[in-house]
């Protein structure tokens, strides 16, 4: 990866990896085929709501009865039960129509939920000319204060109104205590990017990256502590000890539970016999992939894998990714979501070998803001959205699968990212990381479609 501002010159040794070690259709796809539990709630709540686990529906409320009445009448039906021998009888008060059918059945009420929408973006890359120019915004140039929330005021509608969002921080936050903040080659973040992050919406944060021994081990544990205090973001990757990383990351969202899991391909500059565990930075092995998903499935109705690596710059997956990718269909993982090569790759649906399931693969997200000038592909990215809908007989469907392009736009010492949807000729024209593109905006839709595809299942908007 480059300096800010400079085009980025791939690393001797950037993108090795251990790749020598180590439709329903259209409309849908089911994600598991696994019974889900019961959900708790309607799917149709604010997502605010819906994240804090809280129902919107008002309580129901009977006539309005004296208290003395009431207590009267319990007293009546208690001595009636007492004389019947009856003590097993069960009843409810005011039910509405689905507590009264499942009352009759022994059965608990069983609201369904109208599906659980998702969204994940990709490497959110810290590069030393975004340090300047949002220490510039925030109060005055050395300060040491960094307000990054005018990197996502353009993205942010979008990302809040999904049920769970995702991102991979891709740059460690590793303090100032032995090392200033920087970009390129050893990244350190400001601890102010975990509130950036928060305020945009996500709700799943990955801190497993290639980036994540950058600054060494004090660094990690740092970073542990800055996102435990945001109890609202969930971050998965790289964890405190053994047993934390053996423990899923689950988030529930109207009585559906996902788990994410993460791997990376390995450390810039150092090999696995160097690093100290494996898991404050949580490597790829077909044998841990098999262990961790078996505990995710245990935990949750759907399991979701995010995988950092590839070869950077390239719009194909190469055979790592490809491998990791049918290795989680076999395992029937739900969903595969993965970034680290800057630029953008298809969306495939992955058939697991006994072809009973497939499995959403979302290969490259691309960079979701870098910085990057002069380097037109590593400023488009993408963000993947879906639905998890739940079916009659218990499975969870994936539905509403889209491909959403992304823009990084600099102007005027100010850098937000934007949907292409919402872009703009014009705009294209004034972003000064597409200076000297005769057709800036044709080009985005362009490369797009070229790399992207046409993919069953897959809509585009754009």
């Amino acid at each position: 990866m480059a300096q800010g501002g400079m085009r980025p010159t791939p690393r001797k040794d950037a993108g090795r990896t251990d790749r020598a070690r180590s439709e329903r259709n259209a409309s849908g796809s089911h994600a598991n085929g696994r019974r889900r539990p019961t959900p708790s709630e309607s799917g149709s709540r604010p997502r605010q709501q819906r994240r804090q686990g809280r129902s919107s529906r008002p309580q129901r409320r009977g006539p309005q009865v004296p208290p003395i009445v009431t207590l009267a009448a319990i007293a009546v039906v208690a001595v009636a039960l007492l004389a019947w021998g009856a003590s097993a009888v069960t009843f409810t008060l005011f039910a509405g129509p689905n507590e009264k059918a499942a009352s009759e059945q022994g059965q608990a009420a069983t609201p369904v939920s109208d599906g659980v929408t998702f969204c994940a973006v990709g490497d959110n890359l810290m590069n030393a000319n975004l340090l300047e120019l949002v220490d510039a915004q925030d109060g005055s140039s050395g300060d040491g204060s960094y307000n990054f929330a005018s990197l996502y005021q353009d993205i942010k509608p979008t990302i809040e109104g999904y049920d769970i969002a995702f991102v991979n921080q891709e740059t460690v936050l590793g303090s100032t205590e032995k090392f200033g903040y920087a970009g390129y080659p050893s990244y350190n973040t400001p601890d102010s990017m975990a509130d950036a992050l928060e305020d945009a919406g996500f709700d799943v944060v990955n801190t497993n990256s290639n980036h994540t021994y950058d600054i060494w081990v004090d660094a990690i544990l740092h970073q542990q502590q800055v996102f435990a205090a945001h109890p609202s973001l969930t971050t998965v990757g790289s964890y405190a000890s053994e047993q934390d990383r053996e423990t899923p990351r689950v988030v529930e969202r109207d009585g559906i539970r996902f788990a994410f899991l993460s791997y990376s391909y390995g450390q810039n500059g150092y090999e696995l016999s160097d690093l100290p565990n494996d898991y404050y930075a949580v490597p790829y092995s077909a044998e841990a992939m098999d262990a961790d998903v078996a505990r995710a499935k245990a935990a949750a109705d759907v399991v979701v894998v995010y995988m950092h690596g590839g070869t950077e710059y390239a719009n194909e997956p190469d055979d790592w990714e490809r491998q990791v990718a049918q290795h989680a269909a076999d395992l029937h993982v739900d969903l595969v979501i993965g970034s680290h090569v800057h630029v953008i790759q298809p969306v495939e649906w992955v058939e697991a070998s006994d072809a009973t399931t497939r499995t959403l693969v979302a290969y490259g997200l691309g960079d979701f803001v870098s910085g990057y000038h002069d380097y037109p592909d590593c400023i488009m990215s993408g963000m993947l959205s879906c639905t998890f809908v739940p079916q009659d007989d218990g499975s969870i469907a994936i539905e509403d699968v889209v491909w959403h392009p992304l823009i990084e736009h600099w102007e005027d010492g100010k850098d937000t990212v934007m949907l292409v949807s919402d872009y703009t000729e014009k705009l294209a024209k004034r972003n000064e990381l597409l200076a000297g593109m005769d057709d800036p905006y044709g080009w985005i839709v362009d490369k797009t479609r070229e790399v992207m595809g046409d993919t069953p299942g897959v809509k585009m908007d754009m």
